[in-house]
């Protein structure tokens, strides 16, 4: 998801982080990138919904939305690895939490698999929201 208007990047960073906060969605962004383009996991469509209802209405931001292909999240367990350096498939991707956390997205199964397989040592758990 990113804001339609470059000049709202405040109330943008502002909404998104409040209302990830209230538990009601969860943002990633690809680490270092700060929140100009998101991610926004929810459960469905009526989350999505609803995030830009608020962010219209409650701070004056329209936003744009896309489909990405991430289907599954895992934690990233491991402290001591060089993220950058991980072997990932395709539709798999490197992100992280408003809280800094480091996580993977992936748009199936057989990703999971490949990212465990590819990179020894790399321990992924359930991503269940804190």
């Amino acid at each position: 998801m990113e804001r339609i208007d470059t000049m709202k990047r405040k109330q943008f960073e502002k909404g998104m982080t409040e209302i990830a906060q209230e538990g009601a969605i969860q943002i990633f962004h690809a680490p270092g990138s700060g929140l100009e383009e998101v991610i926004v996991g929810v459960v469905g469509i009526l989350q999505l919904e609803v995030l830009e209802y608020r962010l219209k209405t409650e701070y004056g931001v329209d936003v744009r939305r896309r489909g990405l292909p991430y289907q599954f999240v895992r934690w990233i367990e491991n402290t001591d690895m060089d993220l950058s350096r991980l072997n990932l498939g395709t539709d798999s991707r490197w992100v992280q939490d408003f809280k800094g956390n480091n996580l993977l997205v992936f748009g199936g199964q057989w990703s999971i698999r490949w990212a465990e397989e590819k990179n020894p040592g790399l321990i992924l758990r359930e991503f269940k929201q804190d």
